[in-house]
C-alpha cells in the first residue's frame, strides 16, 4: 500500500509541476487529477492502512486534492456535495496528523482554506488561531516546503490579514501583517517567488487600504523587493512562471496609492500596459481562490487608479488616456460580474463581490 500510494502521489506532484509550467497542458492536468484521486481512493478503502506505522505518505494527496477543489471542476464521490466532501477531506487530514506538528499545521491550514472557500471566514480565523499556537516558522516552514512544495501555513496567515481588515478588525490586521513580514517572509527562499506572491499580495492589499500614504509606500517597497523585481530578473533569465504575471497590475495599484495621486516615473508604460494586455483565463479562478478577489476586478482597480492620475493631468492625450482607461476598467468589471455570480444568482465569493461593488461604485 505504501509503495502504491507513494508512487501515485509522486506522479501527481510531477504532473502538477508540468501543468504549472504550461497551464494550457490539459493532458498533464487530467493526469494530475487522476493520480491524486486514485491515491486517496486506494488509501481510504485499503484495510492495510491500519498496519501502517507512518501514514504521512498520503498527506500530500490531501493537499493536492485541495488544489483540485480550488482551481478545477471535479465530481465528489458517493454523491456527496462539494462542501460536504471538502469538509470531510479536511477533517480526515487533521485527524491523520495528530501528534505530528508540522503536518498538523499543514492540515489546519488546509481546513481554514476550505472554510474560507465556502464563506465561513470566522471559523477559518479560529482554525488559523489554533494553527498559530503550534506553527513555528523557523522550525516548520522549510520542512513543510520540502514535503508539500509550498508553505500554506504562512499563506493562510497572510490571507487572514485581509479578512481581518474586511471585518473591521484593522489593528489586528496590521499587527498580523508585521508578524508575517518579520517572522514568516524571511523563511521563504529567494527563489520561491510564487510563494512570496501568495504571501505578500494580501499583506500589501491590507497596507494599501490604509489611509496613510506611508503604509502604501511600505507595501510597494515589500512587493517590489520580494516579488516584482525578482520576477523581472527571473523572466529575463528565461525562468518564467506564468503566475508571476499576476504581480504587474497589483504593482500598478501600489505605485498609484503610494504616489499620492501624482504622476510617477513609469506612468506612461503602465498606462500602455493596462490598455494592451491579454491574460490567461485561469488568472480569474486563481485570484479568487488565493486572494478573495476576481482578477478582472483587480485589473479594473489598476485602470481606475491610472485614470485618476492621467485625468488630473493637463493635455489632450492625458484626457483621452483617462477615458480609455475608464472604458477598459468597465470592460473588466463586466467580466467580474459574470465570474462572481452563478447562473442561479448566488454569489460565488462574498468578499470578492464586495470588492467588485466598491470598484464599480468608484
Amino acid at each position: 500500500l505504501e509503495v502504491v500510494v507513494k508512487t501515485l502521489v509522486g506522479s501527481a506532484k510531477l504532473w502538477h509541476s508540468i501543468f504549472l509550467s504550461n497551464p494550457v497542458n490539459e493532458g498533464a492536468n487530467r493526469m494530475f487529477v487522476k493520480c491524486c484521486t486514485d491515491a486517496l481512493d486506494i488509501f481510504n478503502i485499503a484495510p492495510a492502512k491500519k498496519q501502517l506505522s507512518d501514514r504521512s505518505v498520503i498527506f500530500p494527496g490531501y493537499c493536492f486534492m485541495n488544489v483540485i477543489a480550488k482551481m478545477m471542476t471535479y465530481t465528489p464521490p458517493n454523491n456527496m456535495s462539494r462542501e460536504e466532501f471538502e469538509k470531510t477531506l479536511a477533517e480526515n487530514f487533521v485527524k491523520e496528523t495528530h501528534y505530528q506538528q508540522y503536518h498538523q499545521c499543514r492540515a489546519l491550514a488546509l481546513q481554514a482554506d476550505i472554510m474560507r472557500r465556502h464563506g465561513n471566514y470566522e471559523d477559518a480565523l479560529s482554525v488559523i488561531d489554533l494553527m498559530k499556537s503550534i506553527y513555528d516558522p523557523q522550525l516548520h516552514s522549510k520542512a513543510i516546503m520540502k514535503e508539500y512544495a509550498t508553505d500554506q501555513c504562512s499563506d493562510m496567515v497572510a490571507a487572514s490579514t485581509f479578512w481581518l481588515y474586511h471585518f473591521g478588525r484593522n489593528d489586528e490586521a496590521l499587527q498580523l501583517c508585521d508578524q508575517v513580514v518579520d517572522t514568516m517572509l524571511p523563511e521563504i527562499e529567494a527563489t520561491e517567488l510564487v510563494s512570496k506572491l501568495n504571501t505578500l499580495t494580501p499583506i500589501c492589499r491590507t497596507l494599501a487600504h490604509q489611509r496613510e500614504t506611508s503604509a502604501a509606500e511600505k507595501a510597494l517597497g515589500l512587493y517590489r523587493t520580494h516579488v516584482s523585481d525578482p520576477a523581472t530578473l527571473a523572466c529575463a533569465g528565461g525562468k518564467v512562471r506564468p503566475a508571476l504575471g499576476m504581480c504587474l497590475p497589483f504593482m500598478i495599484i501600489l505605485k498609484c496609492c503610494s504616489s499620492g495621486g501624482e504622476a510617477y516615473a513609469d506612468l506612461n508604460t503602465d498606462v500602455a500596459y493596462m490598455l494592451n494586455r491579454s491574460d490567461p483565463a485561469w488568472f480569474e479562478t486563481a485570484c479568487l481562490a488565493y486572494f478573495d478577489a476576481a482578477w478582472s476586478t483587480m485589473c479594473a482597480e489598476a485602470c481606475l487608479c491610472l485614470a485618476r492620475i492621467t485625468g488630473s493631468s493637463s493635455g489632450c492625450n492625458s484626457q483621452e488616456e483617462s477615458s480609455a482607461l475608464i472604458k477598459e476598467g468597465l470592460n473588466f468589471l463586466e467580466v467580474s460580474a459574470k465570474s462572481l455570480k452563478k447562473e442561479d444568482g448566488r454569489i460565488v465569493n462574498g468578499m470578492a463581490h464586495s470588492y467588485y461593488s466598491q470598484i464599480l461604485s468608484e
